[in-house]
């Protein structure tokens, strides 16, 4: 499967939101639920997942619009001609 340049985008931001959300953040927000210590790890891949799989999905919807689509096609087409 051939990810396209939005989806190409996305998956590096989750990936950079996560490993920082690893790195920076999990010595100042350890995460409680219930009596249970949740894992930096898997706390910043929920937390960034959650919001990029909808910011996922709403450029899915957005791209496919066809003004949208075709105002896309024209902009690459004028890049490509120069």
């Amino acid at each position: 499967v051939l990810l396209r340049p939005p989806e190409i985008l996305i998956l590096s931001e989750f990936f950079f939101a996560v490993l920082s959300g690893v790195v920076f953040f999990a010595a100042y927000a350890p995460v409680t639920i219930g009596n249970k210590m949740i894992d930096a790890l898997i706390y910043s891949v929920t937390y960034n997942g959650s919001y990029l799989a909808v910011e996922e999905i709403i450029t899915i919807i957005v791209i496919s619009i066809p003004p949208v689509k075709k105002a896309l096609d024209y902009v690459k087409q004028m890049a490509n001609s120069r």
